[in-house]
């Protein structure tokens, strides 16, 4: 288990670049240099978990240490990838909340540049995802009803993507329907699904109980990348119930980017900005805990059945230009707060055309754009 550990711990370590550099990483331990998972085996893992809900990056790292040493091996695989980003997303979120002046205009225009810098990786990973996605008038359709519906109701958003995967597979089937129905998705006829559904009556009575509901419907509904999360977490957190500003939001958003490792630690931020030191434990448990039950239960269980399931690929396709256009919804909401200049127009442009011409990695570029901020706030 110690291999184990270190081994997943030194991918979180030194992993920038987002779901798909993190897995080339793990690919390249677990399948060329360690031997404990041959190449096939990996590329099914990859497949299982990319039509799965919740964070992708944290499902492959444990499904792999599933693979070599069982459940605790998985177990121990998943907290060793997430631990440095959540040690660095702690001390973080320990600054900004009890050391950092963050109405200081230094401090203020670090954070106000480097919230440009995250945008444009918004939305250069919503273009990344749209090339592989929105190949159909089906999927545009999708992907602008999506943005409208989410931009009215963010709340609903987990609906609208549950909506319109399964409109793809009742479409699909729509002439043989009744014969089918016994072929719906692994994910639809597992106790867990129905379970989570009806946690919402039983945490939704404090505030502890409702940020754990929050975080579970994250985790269950990330699809394909973490900024999945983003119009999850900003209906509820902002909208709903105003327990964050926008800006606390970008913010929480911003440093999870800067951090190694999955960027979907910004949960983690929110919990604490929001309730100290319960809400970062509760965050932290409600938002891992569907990814854990995922890869130890519900893969194992249901392995070849989710390999070869034509309806779980039928509902991925269809669903992914929902989480797109979710994306999509939030993005623009938060760029109408962040960018008010044309300061700010400019570096989301610069920003973007570096991430499109790959001149800068992520974790480079966001805080270079901070520390022209802490330059232009002794200027102005």
């Amino acid at each position: 288990m110690g291999e184990i550990f270190y081994t997943f711990f030194r991918i979180g370590l030194v992993g920038f670049g987002g779901p798909i550099a993190l897995i080339s990483l793990i690919e390249q331990e677990v399948c060329q240099n360690k031997k404990w998972v041959t190449t096939e085996k990996f590329a099914e893992i990859f497949s299982i978990c990319k039509l799965l809900p919740g964070p992708f990056a944290v499902q492959v790292a444990i499904c792999c240490g599933y693979q070599k040493s069982g459940r605790i091996g998985g177990f121990v695989a998943g907290v060793a990838f997430l631990l440095p980003a959540l040690v660095l997303i702690i001390l973080l979120g320990f600054l900004y909340v009890h050391g950092l002046n963050t109405k200081s205009t230094h401090l203020r225009l670090v954070f106000e540049y480097m919230q440009d810098a995250t945008l444009a990786v918004i939305l250069i990973t919503v273009f990344a995802l749209g090339k592989l996605y929105i190949k159909s008038i089906t999927s545009i359709v999708i992907l602008l009803s999506s943005i409208i519906f989410v931009w009215l109701h963010p709340s609903f958003e987990p609906i609208v993507i549950v909506a319109f995967g399964l409109l793809g597979i009742l479409w699909s089937y729509r002439s043989k329907l009744s014969n089918k129905a016994s072929n719906l998705p692994a994910i639809f006829t597992t106790p867990s699904f129905v379970h989570d559904l009806s946690l919402s009556v039983i945490f939704y009575s404090d505030k502890l109980f409702k940020i754990f509901w929050i975080c579970i419907k994250a985790g269950e509904f990330s699809f394909g990348t973490g900024l999945a999360i983003i119009p999850l977490l900003h209906a509820d957190l902002v909208t709903n119930f105003h327990w964050l500003t926008e800006q606390q939001f970008l913010d929480g958003i911003t440093l999870g980017q800067i951090t190694p490792g999955p960027s979907t630690v910004s949960i983690v931020f929110f919990g604490f900005v929001i309730a100290g030191i319960p809400g970062l434990l509760i965050s932290l448990i409600g938002f891992y805990l569907p990814p854990m039950f995922n890869s130890l239960v519900l893969i194992p269980l249901f392995w070849q059945k989710m390999a070869k399931s034509n309806n779980l690929k039928i509902f991925t396709n269809w669903a992914f230009p929902a989480v797109i256009g979710g994306i999509l919804s939030a993005t623009i909401k938060l760029g109408i707060v962040a960018v008010n200049s044309y300061i700010d127009v400019i570096l989301v442009l610069l920003s973007l055309f570096i991430l499109y011409k790959k001149l800068l990695p992520v974790w480079a570029l966001i805080p270079l754009c901070g520390a022209t901020g802490f330059i232009a706030s002794y200027i102005y």
